[in-house]
């Protein structure tokens, strides 16, 4: 039985076989999650069944995981990428960010917090430690090519908005710190890019890093 549009589909890919299973049994106990694979190799990952809906791969790696990023970006794009790290090195963040990650989260979070970032990356929100979420993204910025194209002007909401996702928050986020709701932040979010000239999040948050958006 399919699950229901509104759950994340969760595709886990660990190299261990222990934290691959507990990861499993703990996340299919979420609500609003529904765990549809998990791999040991990407190549796992690219026999599995595509799936038509919000989808998030969990990715628990000790090594070269910016290399495994960049191969798995290419090989399911339109899925989010948690990846699940150590501790919050700056440098590290960036490096994930260039390799393709959508968030990155500490593994010492809470089960709650894990759920709501991989339904997050799930619908393509960024999800960065807000203590790091700026720096990262500023260093991520300088080291891609400037953004020269001329945008429409922005409205003050639309601004607001902006600065807040530049910040790393999530839609959710947003919606509670501007006391609207989540489709009205999405509604703003469509007129940004449309604005912008951008595809996506991670596009539009680059943009207001680089003019100053946010700060």
């Amino acid at each position: 039985m399919q699950p229901p549009p509104s759950f994340t589909r969760i595709i886990i890919l660990a190299e261990a076989t222990l934290p691959r299973l507990a990861w499993a049994a703990l996340l299919e106990r979420q609500p609003g999650l529904v765990v549809v694979g998990t791999a040991v190799h990407l190549d796992d990952v690219r026999t599995l069944p595509p799936t038509d809906g919000n989808t998030a791969v969990l990715l628990d790696f000790s090594h070269s995981l910016p290399e495994q990023l960049s191969r798995l970006a290419q090989i399911v794009p339109a899925y989010g990428l948690l990846c699940l790290v150590a501790g919050y090195d700056l440098n590290e963040i960036v490096a994930l960010l260039q390799a393709g990650a959508t968030g990155v989260l500490s593994r010492d979070a809470t089960v709650p917090e894990l759920a709501r970032a991989l339904i997050a990356v799930g619908r393509g929100e960024m999800v960065l430690p807000p203590s790091l979420a700026v720096r990262a993204l500023t260093a991520l910025a300088r080291g891609g090519a400037t953004q020269t194209r001329h945008a429409e002007a922005l409205t003050d909401r639309e601004r607001e908005v902006l600065a807040l996702l530049a910040q790393g928050l999530t839609n959710k986020d947003i919606a509670q710190s501007l006391f609207l709701s989540v489709r009205t932040i999405e509604a703003h979010l469509r007129h940004i890019y449309g604005k912008l000239d951008v595809t996506s999040r991670t596009e539009a948050v680059l943009w207001a890093v680089q003019h100053g958006v946010g700060k």
